[in-house]
């Protein structure tokens, strides 16, 4: 059963309620004081090779540089990716 984080904004803490999906609405409505609070360890990994890879190959696709990393080394400001970054893939190794 899935855990949720909800933030008590009578006492500030941070409280942990296990609950079906299901019911999770009726809670909230049940309980106004409690606003639910997303912390890392609930949150989704997207580095994880197999979902940025083509499906059975564990290589990257090579639209991912051309469309992504092109796109965040253009347009995200601040950015850490460097200018003559290049993801390698392993045909290119």
């Amino acid at each position: 059963m899935p855990s949720y984080d909800f933030l008590n904004t009578k006492t500030n803490e941070i409280e942990e309620h296990k609950m079906s999906h299901t019911v999770l609405d009726a809670f909230k409505e049940e309980n106004p004081h409690l606003q639910q609070h997303f912390v890392a360890k609930n949150l989704p990994v997207f580095s994880d090779a197999n979902r940025m890879s083509v499906p059975g190959t564990m290589k990257a696709d090579s639209t991912f540089e051309k469309y992504v990393i092109n796109r965040i080394k253009e347009q995200v400001p601040g950015n850490t990716l460097k200018a003559g970054h290049k993801t390698k893939m392993n045909r290119e190794w």
